[in-house]
């Protein structure tokens, strides 16, 4: 009888055979919950800001009438998020049958990035939206594009500090 590829166990499988759960199974959903999040908070807190700056609360009426474009953003920004998410963990889960690399990690890390960072570019080229921007085109780029990294990186990081619990867990657990 022929042994399976999956349950032979291998020195560089930590899980022992198992297919390991790649950041496909993680960074969708986080992606796009962060994505709703800063499509409703970014704009929030810059009303807020302007408040405080201005020491007038006159301002506070507009996030009331920013109720429908923030629901609007948010739901876009959901859909997004997931389909750059999942876009984002494909080479990892290219990578699945492999023991987990940095290659996979840092991939996953640069896509959603590069994503997150151009479609934010090209949305910014629009008269709309350029015109409530606070800071320079380029100032924005930077702020989004380093906090993409950063965010998907600590998800990256958090996700493969769970992965090697689960298989250390699952090893101590198995029957000598």
């Amino acid at each position: 009888m022929a042994t399976d590829e999956l349950s032979t166990p291998h020195a560089d499988d930590p899980r022992g055979g198992a297919t390991r759960r790649t950041l496909l199974s993680v960074l969708p959903l986080t992606t796009a919950w962060a994505g709703a999040a800063a499509a409703v908070a970014v704009p929030v807190v810059w009303t807020i800001a302007g408040a405080v700056v201005e020491g007038s609360p006159d301002g506070l009426s507009f996030i009331v009438l920013l109720v429908p474009v923030l629901l609007f953003a948010a739901i876009t920004a959901l859909l997004y998020g997931f389909v750059a998410g999942a876009l984002a963990a494909l080479p990892d889960w290219f990578l699945r049958r492999r023991a987990p690399s940095p290659l996979g990690d840092a991939s996953s890390v640069v896509v959603l990035t590069v994503v997150v960072t151009a479609t934010f570019g090209g949305l910014s080229l629009s008269p709309g939206v350029s015109a409530v921007l606070p800071l320079s085109g380029w100032g924005w780029l930077a702020l989004v594009g380093a906090a993409t990294a950063a965010a998907t990186s600590a998800v990256v990081a958090r996700h493969r500090r769970r992965e090697r619990r689960a298989a250390v867990t699952g090893l101590e657990a198995r029957p000598a």
